[in-house]
C-alpha cells in the first residue's frame, strides 16, 4: 500500500480517535498508552500531550525501525518505545508493556482488518486496562470515501462485499481485508469479545468505543 493523503473526513475520523484517547487517559488515570498497528505512530503525540508512557505494536518491520528512528530524534527513549509484535500474539510483546494501567489503542479501523476482531480483542486482556477501539460505520458515504481511500493507496483488485458484521468488507492483493460494521455488528463485535462499553463517540464516519476487559 502506497501512502496517500487523507480525506479531509479522514482527518477528522483520526482527530476523533486522537480526542477520545486523551480524554479517556486523563480520565481513567491511564498509565501508559499501547498503540497497536501504530505504523507512524500518531498517538505517540496523545501520550506525551497525556504525559504518558508510549509503546507503539507493529508487524511491519521497516514501520517500527522509523519510529525508532523519530523516538531517538526526538529523545523520548525513557518514556517511548516501539516493537515489531501482532495483536494476535501480545505474549510476544507484553514484556515492553509500561505501566500498571494501560491504555490499549486499536486506531483506524484496525479491529476491520483482522479476520477475527473477536478473538484478536478478546486476547488483548493479557494486557489489562481499557482499549479504545476505532471502527469505520456501514453508512453509504462511508462506503463511499473507504473506496476512494483505498483505490488511493494503491492496493489493487479492489472487491466489495456484504460483512458479516453488518457493513461492507473490502479485499484487494496480498490479503488486504478492510471490514465496517453496523451499530448491531459493533455491538456483536463486543460481546463476542467479552469486554464491557465504558463510553464512546462517534461521527459522521465511525465511532470509538472505550471498553473494559470483564
Amino acid at each position: 500500500m502506497r501512502a496517500a493523503h487523507f480525506p479531509d473526513e479522514v482527518l477528522a475520523f483520526l482527530q476523533m480517535e486522537s480526542l477520545t484517547a486523551l480524554d479517556v487517559a486523563a480520565r481513567h488515570g491511564c498509565d501508559s498508552l499501547v498503540e497497536l498497528g501504530c505504523y507512524d505512530g500518531r498517538a505517540l503525540e496523545v501520550a506525551r500531550a497525556a504525559d504518558i508512557r508510549y509503546l507503539g505494536v507493529d508487524v511491519s518491520t521497516g514501520a517500527i525501525d522509523a519510529l525508532n528512528r523519530r523516538i531517538a530524534d526526538e529523545d523520548l527513549q525513557e518514556r517511548a518505545g516501539a516493537v515489531v509484535g501482532n495483536i494476535l500474539h501480545c505474549s510476544e510483546w507484553l514484556h515492553a508493556v509500561r505501566g500498571e494501567r494501560p491504555l490499549q489503542l486499536l486506531p483506524f479501523n484496525l479491529a476491520g482488518n483482522l479476520a477475527e476482531p473477536e478473538k484478536a480483542i478478546a486476547g488483548l486482556r493479557e494486557v489489562g486496562g481499557l482499549a479504545v477501539i476505532s471502527v469505520f460505520n456501514d453508512r453509504p458515504w462511508t462506503t463511499d470515501l473507504r473506496r476512494a481511500y483505498y483505490l488511493a493507496c494503491g492496493i489493487a483488485v479492489l472487491e466489495e462485499a456484504p460483512s458479516r458484521h453488518g457493513g461492507v468488507v473490502f479485499r484487494g492483493e496480498d490479503g488486504f481485508q478492510s471490514q465496517s460494521f453496523s451499530d448491531d455488528g459493533v455491538t456483536a463485535l463486543l460481546d463476542g469479545a467479552g469486554v464491557s462499553v465504558v463510553h464512546e463517540r462517534a461521527n459522521r464516519l465511525g465511532r470509538c468505543v472505550t471498553v473494559r476487559f470483564t
